[in-house]
């Protein structure tokens, strides 16, 4: 056989049925100001930036499947600046001062997004809310301690065993707590932001994919669009665009559980176990979902197509069981594609292109989080308001197309 079941796979996994295309009889071309490419939450926020800082630019949003269909509509719905480890490896790597910097766009970001969304719509069902560190025992709470990294001065609290939730406290030795966090339905969330750009007159065009940059514009499938401005905001799946984008983004995938619990879990926060490498949390009394275990089998789980790993799949698993100590039923399998860069933090530049051409992407798993507000920082790039963004000083990115 020609190919292998693996590569037939792929194939199916990242292509939409001819009959399922809108756009295959009639497709005129298109001119307009500024192209963004990518339907995810990023490229829906930096369009609905860019319109809401210069509302005079004409903008198109193209997205090659529907959106939300990347990772913007796979994940767990953390709209959040993140666990008190992620800033412990931020401060070992690049220290305090530059830590708290990035601890303040976070916070920034995800109240913005309070703001400027959630409170947007009524059919928005969020809840704010806080976020659990978590440590089973205090010899890892110690070990975890090594460092110049001072959680308080962050905003995250210790609680012990007996501060916790009653359901938490035979599993865990206690938890670092951050507050101002929101539990968040994604997909509502892309849709709210969809209704404010129509709204707008942004032009949302799905199952249309774009194929290369011309100096004049984008090519697609079936039209040309013509424009002066091109925002690329494809995340993990840059490398596909262009090969250039290889050295700088790698997808990956993650894995993600949902659950329909037999036993009481009551706790209504943001939940990371970092050692385990898990986060999870309720999405309603009976509900569960629990995402991570990549390091089980992490190798592997390089690559930019959706498919289940059924060691990390059954490692969430067993998480539930031995850790969390509940029974349950299976209520879905996913996986979703993740962006990630060399220093973790995104990259948010103007490349060297045929025309003026941005990239936006690369959260390493922080893309609710610190979305928003880099979609700011982006249309702000755009339209000329700044010259570099936020994350420039953490990376000198050069990339030429």
């Amino acid at each position: 056989m020609g190919y292998s079941i693996l590569k037939l796979f792929k194939v199916v996994a990242m292509t939409t049925s001819h009959w399922l295309r809108s756009h295959q009889f009639k497709n005129p071309d298109i001119d307009t100001d500024v192209v963004i490419v990518g339907g995810g939450y990023v490229g829906l926020s930096t369009a609905y930036w860019i319109s809401e800082l210069q509302p005079s630019l004409k903008i198109v949003v193209l997205e090659r499947s529907h959106l939300g269909a990347g990772a913007s509509g796979r994940n767990a719905g953390f709209l959040t600046k993140g666990s008190a480890t992620f800033y412990k490896t931020l401060t070992d790597h690049w220290g305090s001062e530059k830590a708290r910097l990035l601890y303040e766009f976070g916070e920034e970001s995800v109240l913005l997004a309070h703001q400027k969304i959630l409170k947007s719509s009524p059919e928005i069902k969020f809840e704010k809310t806080t976020s659990l560190t978590l440590f089973q025992s205090d010899a890892q709470k110690q070990d975890w301690g090594n460092g110049t990294f001072n959680p308080e001065s962050f905003g995250f609290n210790w609680k012990s065993s007996n501060e916790l939730p009653t359901s938490l406290q035979n599993s865990f030795f206690g938890a670092y707590e951050n507050e101002n966090e929101f539990r968040v339905n994604p997909i509502q969330v892309l849709k709210s932001l969809r209704m404010s750009l129509e709204a707008r007159k942004v032009q949302i065009i799905e199952n249309l994919s774009a194929f290369e940059l011309t100096p004049h514009g984008v090519s697609t499938e079936y039209n040309s669009i013509k424009c002066k401005q091109v925002v690329l905001a494809l995340n993990g799946y840059f490398p596909q665009f262009n090969s250039e984008f290889k050295k700088w983004i790698k997808p990956c995938r993650a894995q993600m559980l949902a659950v329909e619990l037999e036993d009481e879990i009551n706790s209504n926060s943001l939940h990371y176990d970092s050692p385990e490498r898990v986060y999870w949390r309720k999405d309603s009394e009976k509900t569960l979902l629990i995402g991570g275990k990549r390091m089980l089998d992490e190798k592997a789980e390089e690559g930019d197509f959706e498919k289940l790993s059924p060691i990390i799949q059954s490692g969430l698993e067993a998480y539930l069981r031995d850790q969390l100590k509940v029974r349950y039923k299976v209520l879905h399998r996913w996986s979703g594609i993740m962006g990630f860069t060399e220093h973790e933090l995104p990259i948010l530049t103007k490349i060297n292109s045929p025309l003026e051409t941005f990239a936006i992407g690369g959260f390493s798993g922080h893309g609710m989080g610190f979305g928003f507000k880099s979609a700011m920082e982006m249309a702000e790039l755009v339209i000329g308001k700044k010259t570099h963004s936020f994350f420039d000083q953490f990376k000198d990115v050069k990339i030429t197309l």
